[in-house]
């Protein structure tokens, strides 16, 4: 029968506030919690020559399903994080795909390889997050010897049910600009550029309107915004580009591939700026002005 994991060299997240597996403590305070008597020195060349191999092993852990609408919001089931201070290696992980047999491939294959380490998979919040270690699995702050499928079913619907409160403002407004691309796409004809619609706020921030500026082509950067004479250099801001394709439709988000149609960027003016904006063909730098009238705004449910 093996040995009950000793929970004191295997704190969650929320337990433990320090460094992980140093050679020598640090002068900012913070403990050093070590797995062994004698800890090698810690260099982050260390890390870099395994955080390749993390990433390409983490990538080919699942398969995320095929055919599925675009989601300018969802990220790979894995995503290792490329950078770390200490032998942790922290990991944004799609919840939806946990499970117990998944969670000792990580501890008994991957930290199999490297002892020394241990693996966090980030949740929406701390009490969620899992710890991996070579010697245990800490799931939130639930006992060490916590049965692994009764804590994974409490803590999963728990982090999604956050998650999406989270992401709720911005989905909403993803909504919104795609209601307005396919009568766009319709509209632009051969011109370069089209505001496709001017909505009231950015991702619930009703402190800036979202001008959606659909361009011809994949460059995003082709055109760009200037306010009045009289507004500041910096009070435009532009959010991340999506790729659209034909039919109106977004198919990708931040990274335009080259064969898409269209593009839409969103530039963020001050929600009480009106008056005329000037938009530049950055290749010609030909100027064309648009003016921003409040009857214009698509006005969206606060809540």
């Amino acid at each position: 029968m093996n040995a009950r994991p000793d929970a004191n060299l295997t704190p969650s997240v929320e337990e433990f506030v320090g460094w992980y597996n140093l050679e020598d403590e640090r002068d900012d305070g913070f403990p050093v919690l070590k797995s062994v008597e004698s800890v090698p020195q810690f260099e982050h060349a260390e890390f870099f020559e395994m955080y390749f191999e993390a990433a390409k092993w983490f990538d080919q852990l699942v398969e995320a399903p095929a055919n599925e609408p675009f989601d300018p919001l969802l990220d790979p089931p894995f995503f290792v994080r490329s950078d770390a201070d200490d032998r942790t290696l922290d990991i944004d992980a799609d919840f939806r795909f946990l499970n117990v047999a998944l969670l000792r491939r990580i501890q008994e294959e991957f930290l199999g390889r490297y002892p020394l380490w241990r693996v966090i998979l980030i949740a929406e919040h701390p009490s969620c997050s899992i710890v991996i270690y070579p010697s245990a699995i800490r799931f939130g702050n639930k006992p060490v010897d916590v049965d692994p499928d009764e804590a994974l079913r409490e803590l999963v619907p728990k982090h999604l049910a956050m998650q999406e409160a989270r992401e709720r403002p911005q989905r909403e407004h993803i909504a919104h600009v795609q209601r307005l691309l396919p009568a766009a796409v319709r509209a632009i004809g051969d011109r370069p550029f089209l505001v496709a619609g001017v909505l009231d706020n950015y991702a619930g921030d009703y402190g800036r309107l979202t001008i959606c500026l659909l361009i011809r082509g994949s460059d995003s950067f082709a055109m760009k915004l200037r306010g009045s004479s009289d507004a500041a250099d910096d009070f435009l801001w532009t959010s991340i580009p999506f790729g659209v394709s034909f039919d109106g439709a977004i198919i990708s988000c931040i990274d335009v591939p080259k064969t898409a149609p269209y593009c839409l960027v969103p530039w963020l003016p001050p929600a009480d700026y009106q008056g005329p904006l000037t938009i530049i063909e950055r290749e010609s730098g030909k100027r064309h002005t648009y003016e921003l009238k409040s009857e214009d705004i698509v006005r969206t449910k606060r809540e």
